[in-house]
């Protein structure tokens, strides 16, 4: 059920104040995971606890010029729920709900059909065999296959034969627990395949973007280990137990596993020639298509940043690094100066930043413009 602005407002109201319930809770979650624009709302007001700026700013804003502009597209279901509040909760949170409604109604009236630049947030689909997609929960910490598939379908006692696709749009991630009980981080615009439950002789997955893997390590009876083995571009990574990054978007032409803690053994498709190559902690290979792999020692810091919620540069290029938050903040962009694209960036920028920081930023690091239109930027 779709809420309406004010049962938002009310429920941000009671989520600052710490009292919002299971139930609300719940609502909260479904209506932040909806889009982009409601988290980034979400997060911008929770963040501020000053409830008597709330008020002063909203009334300092042409308050019936906003809710005429406004209500062609809302509806008001309950309006005698607000005396209810004040009632209940006291002044403290009606001072906050006329904020964040007036707020709430302040986007409504600016935004609002044309697409802006926002942080991306927790969201997935899981694509079952029989072709049927369900968008995913984004209250868990982690979506635990094993348990939480069967809540959310008619779902069968989970068999090997079966096959299930996870997939983040641009602008998404999410957790992931394996039925073997390994942990999967999925970075934006990635696909993960794997069966509802593994051979008991191998596991095997196959990835296409980045992921963060942590493997549980599984014996069999006799003691020996069984292996993990994810499969991405034309290779496959054989591990035991061990904590990995892969980025294998198809754009970047380059398949880059990083390696943390553990050991792994990259083997090749039998139809190109290449070396198996085996990784110890801090070091990273690198694959491109048609070129020899080769390895080096790294500070993996920066390529599991994204994990910490933080991007982080070491001599990057500018294009590089504009095709990474473009993923995450779901925009395009062009290069206007191709010149641009090869100056090198350096430093740390949170994942949740603001558009206008983020570029901000980028244009003090690369001495560039960045001019955005709708959801394009252009670089000069």
């Amino acid at each position: 059920m779709e809420l309406s602005p004010f049962e938002v407002s009310e429920l941000i109201s009671a989520k600052k104040l710490g009292i919002l319930s299971d139930e609300g809770e719940t609502k909260l979650d479904h209506w932040r995971s909806s889009s982009a624009q409601h988290e980034e709302l979400f997060q911008s007001l929770v963040s501020n606890n000053t409830y008597e700026q709330d008020v002063d700013w909203a009334f300092s804003l042409p308050v019936h010029e906003v809710i005429e502009k406004a209500k062609n597209k809302i509806t008001f279901e309950r309006p005698n729920r607000f005396h209810l509040i004040i009632k209940k909760y006291g002044v403290a949170i009606a001072a906050c709900a006329i904020g964040t409604l007036f707020i709430f109604l302040w986007y409504l009236q600016f935004n609002h059909t044309s697409l802006r630049i926002v942080p991306g947030s927790f969201r997935a689909s899981i694509q079952l065999e029989d072709g049927k997609s369900i968008q995913l929960p984004v209250e868990k910490k982690y979506f635990n296959i094993s348990e939480d598939l069967k809540k959310i379908t008619s779902n069968n006692p989970l068999k090997q034969e079966k096959k299930l696709i996870i997939s983040t749009p641009k602008g998404g991630q999410y957790h992931i627990l394996l039925p073997d009980g390994s942990a999967v981080r999925l970075n934006a615009a990635s696909t993960l395949i794997f069966p509802e439950e593994f051979d008991p002789k191998q596991r095997t997955v196959k990835l296409t973007g980045e992921a963060f893997f942590e493997i549980s390590k599984i014996k069999n009876r006799d003691g020996t280990a069984v292996p993990f083995f994810v499969q991405c571009n034309e290779q496959e990574i054989q591990v035991l137990g061990t904590k990995f990054n892969v980025s294998s978007y198809s754009e970047d032409k380059s398949t880059i596993t990083t390696l943390m803690e553990g050991s792994v053994k990259i083997n090749y498709n039998s139809t190109i020639k290449k070396e198996a190559i085996i990784l110890k902690p801090n070091e990273q290979a690198i694959s491109t298509l048609g070129q020899n792999t080769y390895k080096r020692e790294v500070d993996n810091q920066s390529d599991i940043a994204w994990t910490k919620d933080q991007f982080e540069f070491v001599a990057e290029p500018l294009e590089s690094v504009m095709a990474k938050l473009a993923r995450w903040y779901d925009f395009d962009f062009e290069f206007i100066d191709q010149k641009l694209k090869k100056v090198k960036i350096e430093g740390i920028i949170p994942r949740y930043a603001s558009a206008e920081d983020l570029f901000k930023l980028l244009s003090k690091a690369s001495n560039a413009n960045f001019i955005v239109e709708k959801s394009k930027v252009k670089i000069n």
